[in-house]
């Protein structure tokens, strides 16, 4: 058995580790710091990047893009009315300052390329480093209602990825189905939104919506005012205007 022959002070950590008086002479370690060197050469990920890569398979399995947007880039966004130009300066100037902070409502009816600039606005930002969900309201509310039913995951998962983006597009806010309860007073779908704007009003969002905000807050009920207050906080407001672009004469 080796034999303590003193104590010193780790010059890395400031733990006190003992002396040993050995047959090469006076040796010791300090055992921290000696199996943080250890854990450092087998290069494991750390516990943060296991969770980011977890976020990031969380929006591979989240997110669906039409085929007409999924080429998106704001560049290619043509403005047909000098509200989308102005949508697209914006655009542009969101992603150059992007904080994590701010967020956008652009609204408008159906054909002016309010998706086509969101999800260009993801993309662009995820180029930048930071993780980016695009998702329509409606397949959303489809995913918290498969987690009901032991789907791959849970509805508190699915909250916790959500808090943790660094950007969450919500595009067509409004089209899900938001059913009364016998009170009278909207339901779940208004809860989950509510929610969800409520756990990220510090942190970006954008949100698109063919509805005006009134028309929001009458469709929400009690939960109307709270939706749309958390949705606009430190939020640039953007309406388009214009033809639908994608519509053609049928008749």
């Amino acid at each position: 058995m080796l034999k303590a022959v003193g104590e010193e002070t780790c010059a890395t950590c400031g733990m006190v580790y003992k002396l040993y008086e050995t047959p090469r002479g006076i040796m010791g370690a300090c055992k921290t710091c000696v199996d943080n060197e250890f854990i450092k050469s087998l290069k494991l990920p750390s516990i943060e990047d296991l969770k980011q890569k977890r976020l990031e398979i969380f929006v591979t399995d989240f997110e669906k893009v039409t085929s007409d947007i999924e080429r998106a880039s704001v560049s290619s966004y043509k403005p047909r009315h000098e509200t989308q130009l102005k949508a697209k300066q914006i655009a542009v100037k969101y992603v150059k300052d992007f904080d994590g902070k701010k967020s956008l409502v652009i609204s408008g009816d159906p054909g002016l390329g309010k998706s086509h600039l969101a999800y260009a606005i993801v993309k662009a930002i995820r180029q930048k480093g930071y993780t980016a969900l695009y998702i329509k309201s409606t397949h959303l509310l489809d995913k918290l209602k498969k987690s009901y039913s032991g789907d791959k995951y849970s509805e508190e998962q699915i909250f916790d990825m959500i808090e943790r983006l660094d950007l969450l597009v919500i595009d067509d806010i409004g089209a899900e189905y938001v059913k009364s309860n016998d009170d009278g007073h909207e339901s779940w779908a208004s809860d989950v939104l509510y929610k969800i704007f409520d756990m990220r009003i510090e942190k970006a969002n954008i949100c698109t919506t063919n509805y005006t905000e009134s028309e929001l807050e009458r469709k929400y009920g009690n939960n109307g005012p709270r939706i749309i207050s958390r949705m606009t906080a430190n939020a640039h407001a953007i309406r388009l205007e214009g033809q639908d672009y994608r519509r053609k004469e049928a008749f």
